[in-house]
């Protein structure tokens, strides 16, 4: 009988510890499988809202000009992006003194993923029109404008379906794949500062 009544006793104990919640508790894992399904649903939700930036140029009071983001209510798909850029500013963004270097011309025949971070997009050749220091933000528009999209990394542009050069940032050109990190300090950065490195070591 005592035997019976410990096996008994030691059954609910073992029960009651399986069930427990207590601090001893240890939080459980996503599966990869679930997390990714999260992910998207969150991706969903952001194009469904329909807010994307563009780059536009402004005028500095010392002469040179710089990029700035700009909102626009549209989806995160590369083509419509690009289309609305090449549409300029609007009435009340040229009054703040923004434009585009892109000339008024350019056309996008088509802008899509070949990759999962790398978009092509390839444009009438009226971009040419643009020169010099234009040309250089004309293309920086372009891949700044693109890469303000979640998850592209790179951006080849063509020009009616074939490979050319593009100035970079330093003046240098390039057939290769553009990043954002092509064009230092052409546009205002909307990071915020990195906090302050406090050394506790010394102390």
């Amino acid at each position: 009988m005592f035997v019976r009544t410990t096996i008994g006793t030691a059954l609910f104990t073992a029960m009651v510890a399986g069930c427990s919640f207590g601090p001893e508790s240890q939080p459980q894992m996503i599966p990869e499988s679930q997390q990714q399904n999260l992910n998207e649903a969150t991706s969903s939700n952001e194009v469904d809202a329909g807010f994307g930036r563009v780059y536009l140029q402004r005028s500095e009071s010392t002469g040179g000009s710089v990029l700035t983001g700009v909102r626009r209510n549209i989806s995160s798909d590369p083509f419509d992006i690009v289309q609305v850029l090449l549409s300029g500013p609007t009435k009340a963004e040229q009054e703040a003194g923004l434009r585009s270097a892109i000339p008024a011309s350019t056309e996008v025949l088509s802008a899509r993923y070949v990759a999962s971070d790398l978009v092509k997009v390839d444009l009438t050749n009226e971009i040419f029109k643009a020169t010099g220091d234009d040309l250089v933000s004309s293309v920086t528009q372009i891949v700044l404008t693109l890469c303000d999209i979640s998850g592209i990394e790179r951006v080849i542009i063509v020009v009616n379906g074939q490979v050319n050069e593009w100035p970079k940032g330093d003046g240098s050109l390039t057939s290769q794949p553009l990043t954002a990190y092509d064009f230092p300090g052409r546009a205002i950065s909307s990071q915020p500062a990195f906090p302050a490195i406090v050394n506790t070591l010394n102390r």
